[in-house]
């Protein structure tokens, strides 16, 4: 593997911008989310403690793998993203998915044999959503890039990602898009990305950045 394009998930592969919102919205538990999402923010909890709170509010409405599954069917890729990810197949370069959110939604996209799918995976027993395993935080992406670039010496890496938790995947990735970034894209982000697609559709992501 000499080169590898590394796509965030949420508001770059998909529609939604948050795949924890988008269950929350789905079961009904979008006002414990916004008290858990203010706990967070004022750094009351951890992001471990954010990620399986939330999760318990999941497992208290009997949350099971079949409505899982059923959120995967109803993700909505971005516009181009499907061209995309075909072309990279097509020309055999390898792409990943790295998202802060819940990994499980990634499985929409499986068809195009990502490399690897990194991010917060939700654990089943006997059908039943029972924990989430927290692999991603909203402040590592950096780090994942690097432990990839160490397991792959002379490696080029792509990142495409559209928020402030792709910061630091910017920094460290050798091509860095920002692709049509959300409001709470701070400075640092923007200053990192080599470049900037105000689009919706990600085919306007020039070749010679991916």
């Amino acid at each position: 593997m000499d080169r590898l394009v590394v796509f965030d998930l949420d508001g770059t592969l998909t529609r939604q911008r948050g795949g924890f919102e988008l269950l929350h919205t789905l079961y009904g538990t979008t006002p414990q989310g916004e008290v858990l999402m203010d706990r967070f923010d004022a750094g009351e909890i951890t992001f471990d403690e954010w990620c399986r709170s939330t999760v318990e509010t999941w497992i208290a409405e009997g949350v099971t793998a079949a409505d899982i599954d059923r959120a995967v069917d109803a993700v909505k890729p971005k516009a181009g993203a499907e061209a995309v990810l075909s072309a990279l197949r097509a020309d055999d370069v390898p792409f990943g998915i790295l998202s802060a959110g819940v990994a499980n939604l990634a499985t929409r996209f499986e068809a195009y044999d990502p490399a690897f799918v990194r991010g917060n995976w939700l654990r089943f027993d006997d059908g039943r959503l029972s924990g989430i395993d927290v692999g991603v935080g909203p402040n590592e992406k950096g780090e994942i890039l690097r432990t990839i670039r160490e397991q792959h010496a002379g490696i080029d890496i792509s990142y495409v990602g559209d928020s402030h938790t792709d910061t630091e995947a910017f920094i460290e990735a050798d091509t860095a898009v920002l692709f049509d970034p959300d409001d709470r894209v701070p400075d640092a982000a923007v200053d990192a990305a080599d470049t900037v697609v105000e689009s919706q559709n990600l085919e306007d992501i020039s070749t010679k950045y991916v």
